[in-house]
């Protein structure tokens, strides 16, 4: 018995072979799937989503899509961000994050290295990475800023230092970091808090104590140097802001010091992060 041999026209062949190949890639095709695309780590898709031209800074949950890459701990996602030339480094969020400042707070340096050579900014107005890293204890993130000329003594939006974040995190190894880098023990917040108070307010006794060790020895170099600081006077403070602003930045680090009396919260990097959503504890973990 022969068998018979249908042929169909190349047309109906060509419309087959689609139809099955569709499903595959219906999720990278559909910009809609973006969300569904980070928070699964979905490399492949992100990819062919981003050839087809969908932009890589798009927010997904209010974040930028880089952003929310870390948020997710997606990070084979996150590298196929970082690696677009089209993705904006600097990129913040509406707490005026940036995506640097969330791997500060990771501790993932090879990934902020590779993101500090495409131009992400290491020195900003208010919170800066080192800020971030200083909240966490995250030194060898610590020490490649500083390398790449991360301002040691940057106030944040209240005046807060990295330094008086590394004595809230109790990070004795990230105090010591920042002195020997020049951070100064004598400098007050708008609140009148140096890092002791900060250190003394999340319990890190021993470490206030070295603190202020840190600051009267500073103050007697600058006095016996001709500094003209008076005993008790801290050398430099950053002078009180007019106003408050409206909604200052809510980073994502170390855990708030508790309420001052009399002071307004300084809104440091807390774990929670901003809009109240925690980062995924696991996340820095990933590779």
């Amino acid at each position: 018995m022969k068998r018979k041999f249908v042929m169909m026209p190349a047309s109906v062949s060509a419309a087959m072979l689609i139809g099955l190949a569709a499903p595959a890639a219906s999720h990278a095709e559909n910009p809609a799937n973006a969300p569904i695309i980070v928070a699964n780590d979905r490399a492949d898709d992100m990819r062919a989503l981003l050839g087809q031209g969908w932009n890589p800074n798009t927010r997904i949950k209010g974040q930028p899509a880089i952003m929310q890459a870390v948020r997710d701990g997606a990070w084979r996602v996150y590298d196929v961000l970082a690696a677009d030339r089209r993705t904006d480094v600097n990129a913040a969020n509406d707490h005026d994050e940036t995506p640097l400042m969330y791997l500060a707070i990771q501790g993932q340096t090879d990934r902020a290295k590779a993101l500090i050579a495409r131009g992400a900014q290491v020195n900003r107005l208010g919170w800066t990475p080192l800020h971030y890293a200083a909240s966490k204890g995250q030194m060898e993130m610590a020490k490649l800023l500083l390398a790449h000329k991360a301002i040691v003594n940057a106030p944040g939006p209240d005046g807060t230092t990295p330094l008086m974040m590394a004595g809230l995190s109790g990070s004795r190894e990230m105090t010591d970091l920042l002195l020997k880098a020049d951070a100064d023990p004598t400098m007050r917040n708008t609140q009148g808090l140096d890092a002791a108070a900060w250190a003394d307010s999340a319990h890190h006794q021993d470490l206030a104590a070295e603190l202020r060790q840190a600051s009267s020895a500073r103050m007697a170099a600058l006095r016996g140097a001709g500094g003209g600081a008076s005993a008790g006077t801290p050398t430099s403070t950053v002078p009180a802001a007019p106003a408050a602003p409206a909604a200052a930045p809510t980073p994502t680090g170390a855990l708030p010091p508790p309420p001052q009396p009399g002071a307004v919260d300084p809104t440091p990097p807390t774990l929670k992060g901003v809009e109240g959503v925690r980062l995924d504890p696991d996340a820095s973990t990933r590779k």
